[in-house]
């Protein structure tokens, strides 16, 4: 009998910002979650010591915003960037943190 592939469920993503911490449910904008837990997102920066060069946040950024080669410190244009914080909830090493 052939074994049917299950299909990964979203996971909630806790992210952490000024020493507040709330929950993303999936299918929910990161925006949205921070602001029903009274969090506003604060300009956000690339820490290099951990950024792995992933490339995870720049495919979950909808302006364009973060840029960088493939296994190298990635960055934030300041000018482009909205806010949104997807790219915390698809940060998996914390290397996305406050300006």
């Amino acid at each position: 009998m052939e074994r049917m592939a299950e299909a990964k469920k979203p996971k909630e993503v806790v992210i952490t910002l000024n020493g507040v911490q709330f929950v993303v449910p999936p299918g929910t904008k990161v925006k949205d979650a921070a602001a029903a837990a009274g969090v506003e997102i604060p300009p956000l920066k690339v820490d290099p010591e951990k950024c792995k060069g992933c490339q995870m946040c720049t495919k979950a950024c909808e302006t364009g915003a973060i840029s960088g080669e493939k296994k190298e410190p990635h960055s934030i244009d300041q000018s482009l960037c909205i806010r949104c914080g997807e790219c915390l909830a698809k940060c998996k090493l914390g290397s996305i943190v406050p300006a």
